[in-house]
């Protein structure tokens, strides 16, 4: 049972609907930084709603198949979520929105959306990490440290904690990056500097991570994917741009 505000407002629901608030924040302080047309500004919340309802079911979904793969015929239906299971389904149902319908509708912005959709997608986790703080889940190991806190009588690390100001402070330089630069690399950067944040708190995590694949946890797999598509991604804007200016040299010749 989630704990509660004035005895009936659930405090993890709170922290989940103002990290949506903050995210649909920075994505207006973006839109009219930059100008962008409203018909497209638009388009992107709509599609962002769609895709924050869908992530939220992929998440829920993941977290049970985690639990079946483990527990077989002792397995049990859980609301329990996973970010990884959330975010992919999220990323997924995005991209059908725009490439099916959306594109040649309202145009093409998604080479726009990328430029900050990091941002938004770090500060909405950031306060989700706090509501976990609150919800007494994705805590750490047993420690005897002074930054321990105790939960159910027992002092343990706040992984939720640590991951909450990490995620606000990456999506404050994710956001400057977008509206100072307009960098095409926000997306390699997130995919990378969480993927590898993400892996090594796995191991101060003392909660129960589930079994998905030997020696290491599910979230810990999605992480290297994370890290290597990041790079991978980082790789081709390189080489793209690498491309570009050998072509301007060219036309200058």
């Amino acid at each position: 049972m989630y704990p509660t505000l004035f005895g009936f407002i659930d405090t993890y629901s709170v922290l989940m609907l103002l990290g949506v608030v903050a995210c649909f924040g920075y994505l207006e302080l973006f839109w009219r930084k930059k100008g962008i047309k409203k018909k497209q500004m638009y388009a992107i919340e709509i599609n962002g709603c769609i895709s924050i309802v869908a992530g939220l079911v992929t998440a829920i979904l993941t977290q049970n198949l985690y639990d079946f793969i483990e527990k077989g015929s002792a397995y049990k239906w859980t609301w329990a979520m996973t970010f990884y299971g959330g975010i992919i389904g999220g990323v997924i149902c995005f991209l059908l929105v725009y490439f099916l319908y959306q594109r040649k509708k309202d145009g093409p912005f998604l080479h726009t959306a990328l430029k900050i959709a990091p941002a938004c997608i770090t500060i909405a986790h950031g306060f989700g990490r706090v509501g976990c703080f609150f919800a007494g889940c994705c805590y750490g190991a047993e420690t005897d440290a002074w930054y321990g806190i105790v939960l159910d009588g027992v002092k343990v690390i706040p992984t939720n904690l640590f991951e909450a100001i990490f995620l606000i402070l990456l999506s404050l330089v994710l956001l400057f990056l977008a509206m100072k630069w307009e960098t095409d690399y926000s997306l390699a950067i997130y995919a990378i500097v969480y993927g590898i944040f993400r892996f090594l708190i796995e191991y101060l995590r003392g909660d129960h991570r589930g079994s998905f694949i030997p020696g290491i946890t599910p979230s810990q797999f999605w992480s290297i994917l994370a890290i290597i598509g990041g790079l991978a991604y980082l790789g081709y804007l390189l080489f793209k741009k690498v491309k570009f200016n050998q072509k301007q040299e060219k036309i200058a010749e």
